[in-house]
């Protein structure tokens, strides 16, 4: 069993009651309503202005001399093309909770496997984005995870007999990274461990664990390990179902689809953030209506959930 997957304290569970019709409706309606409003904030950029980190960062590729100029250019305007994707993903597996809360019969851990999805997205996405980072360590995380899905694309075209057009990647992915002057760092045995860009050194991936705990929102306690525990299906987590049911059947609970809808909005939150601060966008004012939207849903669910006891 890895960290991820270790339990935490129980807390106190007001949802601890199996998902009734009406419940399951209004969380689905909730979950759309802050769907939309994020969808909304994330389509608010024109023009970023003078002074936002991606300006700044734009400007200063401009200074460099070709090629590295322009392959620094086609390397920002891929890692935006993935942060884009990232988000779309997000909201991709959003709307197919959505679907999933009202479904018959009712879900049982599938809503927590939803939400890791949706969380991971949003990672990603925050790791490209974080406004604090400089441009030049952003290049560098772009260029690992480049890196590192290649390494992904190689393995399954061992699978599927086409290591020819492997081949060709890797070697397509060493020579862009090299006319960007990006270095490549290794380990004792040659193996790429990262990459270097101005001093600035990310590996080729990162602690999915680790970068939830340090980028979430400080209103949600730590979730990977509840979600890693759904989603791989650990007895620790699944035995619990069992316990709201008769003969051993597994009943689903209104305390998961909140536990997902938390997770969902707390990732959402997250990128909505990234988005304001790396493109210097006013959305103080719809950040703070999402986040009452937020704390009213709470209330107002714990009433569906128990109308049936």
């Amino acid at each position: 069993m890895t960290d991820d997957e270790m339990p935490g304290a129980a807390g106190v569970r007001l949802f601890a009651v199996p998902i009734n019709d009406g419940f399951a409706l209004e969380a689905a309606a909730t979950l759309k309503g802050y769907r939309e409003r994020a969808e909304k904030c994330l389509s608010m950029v024109e023009t970023p202005p003078s002074g936002s980190p991606f300006a700044d960062e734009v400007r200063g590729t401009s200074s460099a001399a070709d090629p590295v100029q322009s392959a620094r250019g086609s390397l920002r305007g891929m890692l935006l093309e993935v942060a884009f994707m990232s988000w779309s993903t997000a909201l991709d597996h959003v709307r197919a909770l959505e679907h999933d809360i009202v479904r018959k019969p009712a879900p049982v851990w599938s809503p927590l496997v939803i939400a890791r999805a949706v969380l991971e997205s949003c990672l990603v996405f925050d790791y490209l984005l974080e406004p604090s980072v400089s441009g030049a360590l952003r290049l560098a995380r772009g260029a690992g995870l480049w890196r590192k899905d290649t390494e992904h694309s190689r393995n399954l075209a061992k699978i599927l007999e086409r290591e020819e057009e492997a081949a060709g990647l890797d070697v397509y992915v060493t020579q862009a990274l090299g006319e960007c002057n990006v270095t490549a760092r290794r380990s004792a045995n040659g193996r790429i461990t990262g990459y270097e860009v101005d001093g600035e050194f990310a590996p080729l991936d990162y602690n999915i664990t680790e970068r939830a705990r340090g980028r979430l929102p400080d209103w949600i306690p730590m979730p990977y390990g509840l979600l890693s525990g759904a989603a791989h299906g650990r007895p620790w987590m699944t035995d619990r179902a069992r316990a709201l049911g008769e003969e051993g059947n597994l009943v689903g609970e209104a305390a998961t689809v909140m536990a997902a809808l938390q997770v969902v909005m707390a990732a959402l939150e997250m990128g909505l953030k990234d988005w304001q601060g790396y493109f210097k966008l006013d959305l103080d004012l719809e950040l703070a209506e999402l986040d009452q939207y937020r704390e009213a849903t709470f209330l107002r669910l714990v009433g569906f959930a128990h109308a049936d006891q």
